[in-house]
């Protein structure tokens, strides 16, 4: 599964969103309650109503809120896109604070400082590891939640050393600098974490590694691979969750849950899934015959016109 899910990333069309090239944009910031700077990008086109939905997007892995960019142009309601802690141009802080717990507070912070998120229910959507942040984040809000899309994640708990990146060293990954002096140098401080020359070359052409007031920017920092296989996958946060949500949600007609799953390459188990259904029956659940494990990169159309539904319901 693990060579399938790899070949799947490399494979993504390079018209997907996660290729989309690097555009001017400095998110905006907030100062989180653990007093790290929490990066975001908002997208309105338009002066918003009151009653209008509202969309909070979580990036996976080796990401950040730019995955999200060519979705949130597409969807034209108003929409927040959050670096995690570690990502695009958020803080990481010190890696000993580094808890779902933490991950879902600087959440918080975000959604009781914007206008566009304060004192409404948003639709929360999660990719991947953004999608067991998101499931951290409805056990302990359920409240905020007008429905919850988990693109590609399940349940199950991942050891570690399940890491898809070979020889992943998580020393290097936790003193990673996101900044270097030019591009040569920023490749070999990801080669020598143990990250696939192809794999640095397909984020250069997509814009998550650029050119950055004449140095070069990472938007992936490593440290957040290494802290959430280490916090997050290898616990049992995952169930825990996902049980937590099942009781908040269990007599609601009013918050839908979905799960969308890859054709291709997944990293969702089907024991897990069926686990998932079993908790909370109520479940949606769709599979993308022709999609990878971006869902929102690799079939595009198809997951914004299901989107924009869950969005408008």
């Amino acid at each position: 599964m693990h060579l399938l899910f790899y070949l799947s990333l490399l494979l993504l069309p390079i018209t997907s969103a996660m290729t989309l090239p690097r555009t001017p944009i400095r998110p905006d910031t907030i100062i989180s309650s653990s007093n790290l700077a929490i990066s975001y990008v908002e997208s309105c086109s338009h002066d918003t109503t009151e009653d209008e939905p509202v969309t909070l997007f979580i990036h996976g892995l080796d990401s950040s809120s730019h995955t999200w960019r060519r979705v949130q142009q597409s969807i034209l309601s108003p929409s927040i896109a959050i670096d995690c802690r570690g990502c695009g141009h958020s803080d990481l802080g010190n890696p000993d604070d580094f808890t779902p717990d933490a991950l879902v507070a600087d959440v918080k912070c975000v959604v009781d400082a914007h206008p566009l998120l304060q004192k409404k229910r948003f639709v929360l959507v999660g990719h991947s590891m953004g999608g067991r942040i998101a499931m951290c984040y409805a056990a302990k809000y359920p409240q905020d939640i007008s429905a919850l899309v988990i693109e590609d994640m399940d349940i199950r708990r991942r050891k570690v050393d399940s890491n898809i990146i070979p020889n992943f060293d998580e020393t290097k990954a936790l003193s990673f600098e996101r900044l270097h002096p030019n591009l040569d140098s920023l490749k070999e401080a990801f080669g020598s974490i143990g990250y696939p020359a192809d794999m640095i070359e397909k984020w250069v052409r997509g814009g998550r590694v650029y050119e950055h007031g004449g140095e070069y920017w990472s938007d992936v920092h490593p440290a957040f691979r290494a802290l959430c296989y280490r916090t997050i996958f290898d616990s049992n946060s995952g169930s825990t969750c996902w049980n937590a949500i099942a009781q908040h949600y269990a007599n609601s007609n009013t918050v839908k849950v979905h799960l969308l799953v890859a054709g291709i390459g997944t990293v969702c188990e089907q024991e897990s899934i069926d686990e998932m259904i079993q908790c909370m029956p109520s479940t949606q659940i769709k599979t993308y015959p022709n999609g990878y494990h971006s869902l929102h990169g690799s079939v595009v159309e198809e997951f914004l016109c299901d989107l924009k539904k869950i969005i408008a319901d």
